[in-house]
């Protein structure tokens, strides 16, 4: 009983990290661009720099939740209830 409302207490916590991930992601990219206005006398260089930068955001954003999702696969696999605490 304890085990099962545990396991479903730390499945709860999926939805809000992953969301959290994205609420980072959107204020990186804001800050980027925030950054990026001060090159506006050279828009390609902007736009490129932009770019390549919210590339890869994009991608760590990726890897970002791929280990937030293996790591509450790999606390809802075990659980250590030989602990005092």
């Amino acid at each position: 009983a304890f085990e099962a409302i545990v396991k479903k207490q730390i499945s709860r916590l999926k939805e809000p990290s992953l969301k959290c991930v994205d609420l980072v992601v959107m204020e990186l990219c804001n800050v980027v661009r925030m950054c990026t206005d001060k090159m506006a006398r050279y828009p390609r260089l902007r736009d490129e720099t932009e770019r390549i930068i919210a590339s890869y955001i994009r991608n760590r954003e990726q890897m970002c939740k791929e280990q937030l999702i293996m790591l509450i696969d790999c606390e809802l696999a075990y659980m250590n209830t030989n602990h005092e605490e």
